[in-house]
């Protein structure tokens, strides 16, 4: 089974729907995203599921990446050398591997540590390309609140 993102997003929307959804009938701030979705799925006739953090708060496994033949998709891929699994990864500047610099980022193998498909891109540029988009920017920008916000006390 292929991991499927739909989901999740369906999720944060919910939450952020909810958040606003407060806003504007002038209720207090609520910081727990349990409360706000339970809120707002109700309203929308969404399904409540009982989630955890083991269930959601976690990159897809292998298994999760895999397409109906059973070939990895991206970021990870079959090693071409050895047959295990490379994962997409940064290439430090001084390694042996950037060769000098030239190169950013390319798939290494977990059991051979084969470096294969080296390119010029960075890690992110190229999870861009394949349409992962990494958000960027201050926690602030990215609605993340914490209990320095307001500085140490």
């Amino acid at each position: 089974m292929t991991f499927d993102p739909c989901p999740h997003q369906i999720t944060q929307l919910v939450i952020k729907a909810g958040i606003l959804r407060r806003k504007e009938l002038g209720l207090p701030e609520e910081n727990n995203i349990t409360t706000l979705y339970d809120e707002m799925a109700l309203l929308l006739g969404i399904v409540i599921a009982q989630m955890n953090s083991g269930m959601v708060d976690h990159l897809p496994s292998p298994a999760e990446m895999k397409d109906e033949t059973g070939k990895f998709v991206v970021p990870r891929k079959d090693c071409p050398k050895c047959g295990g699994t490379a994962v997409l990864e940064s290439i430090c500047g001084s390694c042996k591997d950037a060769e000098g610099g030239k190169y950013k980022s390319g798939y290494k193998c977990e059991a051979c540590q084969f470096v294969d498909d080296k390119t010029e891109e960075f890690f992110t540029q190229r999870l861009s390309r394949m349409g992962i988009e990494i958000p960027e920017g201050m926690k602030i920008a990215l609605g993340i609140k914490t209990i320095t916000d307001d500085g140490l006390k």
